[in-house]
């Protein structure tokens, strides 16, 4: 049986151990919006995987709160 527990917030400050995080900074949201747009065009494989990523808390899924 699983303990409930809050779930916290993914930690904002992975992106200085990331090689090209650079680029992302100062970018608008217009343009990420169009980089990921794109990115599903070309590598839908990596578009899916970093979504679910995105759907997830220390590998857990994150509850849908609807």
């Amino acid at each position: 049986m699983r303990t409930s527990m809050t779930q916290s917030a993914p930690a904002g400050d992975l992106l200085p151990e990331v090689p090209g995080a650079d680029r992302l900074r100062g970018r608008s949201r217009q343009d990420l919006a169009e980089a990921m747009t794109w990115l599903a065009w070309y590598a839908p494989g990596t578009f899916t995987a970093v979504l679910d990523y995105m759907d997830t808390v220390n590998g857990e899924p994150i509850p849908d709160h609807a």
